[in-house]
C-alpha cells in the first residue's frame, strides 16, 4: 500500500505567533498610518516600557510584519508591506472584538476619533472611509465588483482633481474592496483609495490627528463632501 504524503503549505502558523500578543497587535495598528515611528514614538503612543517595546518590535520584524530602517542614530520601524497592512484590515473584522487601549484620560477620546476617521496604511478607513464608498458606489462612480466606470473616471478629475490611470499602467490594483475592521463594512483600499485620501490632506479637507493615525475632518472638507456624509450606509 502505497503511504500518501501530505502537500506542503504556507506556514501560517509563524505570521499568526507574530501577532499572538496585545501589545504586538497595538504596535501594528498604530503603524496602519503608513508612516515611519521610531520605538521611542511608540512606546509613548501605546504607554508601554521602551524595553517591552523594543522587545516586541524585534519579533515582529523577525516574524517579517514589520521593516526596519535606521536614519542617523535614529531606529524607525513601518509595516513591511501594503499587503501585511491589509491583512491586518482584514483579520480585524474578523476578530469580533478590540483589544481595549491603556486606561487614560485620552483614551476614549483617541479611540472615538479612530473609529470615525483614520487611515488604513494610505488610504481612508472609519466610519468617513465607509461613506466614501458608499457615495462613490450611489453616484455610480464605481460598481459593485469597485471597477471604476466611465462616469466615475471624469467625475473623479472634476470634483477632486483625479486622473484615474488604467490599470494595465500601474504595478498594483486600481481598487481594491477593503472590509473595514470597525465598521465591517467597505472601505475603498488601492490605488484610488491613496490618491483620495492624498488629495483630501492637500486640499485640508481632512488633517491628520497628531500621533495618530486618526482624521479629522475640517470644517472645509465637511462642506465640500456634504453629499458624502449624507449619503446612506447600507453596504455590507
Amino acid at each position: 500500500m502505497t503511504r500518501s504524503h501530505p502537500e506542503s503549505a504556507p506556514d501560517i502558523a509563524a505570521l499568526a505567533s507574530a501577532l499572538a500578543d496585545p501589545t504586538r497587535v497595538m504596535i501594528c495598528t498604530s503603524l496602519l498610518d503608513g508612516r515611519a515611528w521610531t520605538l521611542t514614538e511608540l512606546s509613548r503612543a501605546l504607554q508601554v516600557p521602551m524595553s517591552s517595546t523594543s522587545e516586541h518590535v524585534s519579533i515582529l520584524i523577525a516574524r517579517g510584519v514589520l521593516a526596519e530602517r535606521r536614519q542617523g542614530r535614529h531606529r524607525y520601524v513601518q509595516l513591511a508591506s501594503r499587503d501585511i497592512a491589509d491583512w491586518l484590515e482584514h483579520t480585524g473584522a474578523l476578530a469580533g472584538k478590540r483589544i481595549e487601549s491603556a486606561p487614560s484620560l485620552a483614551a476614549k477620546p483617541r479611540d472615538r476619533h479612530l473609529l470615525e476617521a483614520r487611515t488604513c496604511y494610505r488610504h481612508i478607513a472609519g466610519h468617513l472611509g465607509v461613506q466614501i464608498w458608499a457615495a462613490v458606489t450611489a453616484r455610480g462612480w464605481a460598481d459593485d465588483t469597485a471597477t471604476v466606470t466611465e462616469p466615475g473616471i471624469s467625475g473623479l478629475a472634476e470634483e477632486w482633481g483625479i486622473d484615474v490611470p488604467t490599470a494595465a499602467s500601474i504595478s498594483r490594483p486600481l481598487t481594491r474592496a477593503c472590509l473595514d475592521w470597525t465598521e465591517r463594512r467597505t472601505h475603498l483600499g488601492g490605488w484610488l483609495g491613496d490618491a483620495i485620501c492624498a488629495q483630501f490632506l492637500d486640499r485640508e479637507w481632512i488633517v491628520r490627528r497628531r500621533s495618530s493615525r486618526a482624521l479629522t475632518l475640517t470644517p472645509t472638507g465637511r462642506d465640500e463632501l456634504d453629499w458624502i456624509l449624507t449619503t446612506e450606509v447600507t453596504q455590507l
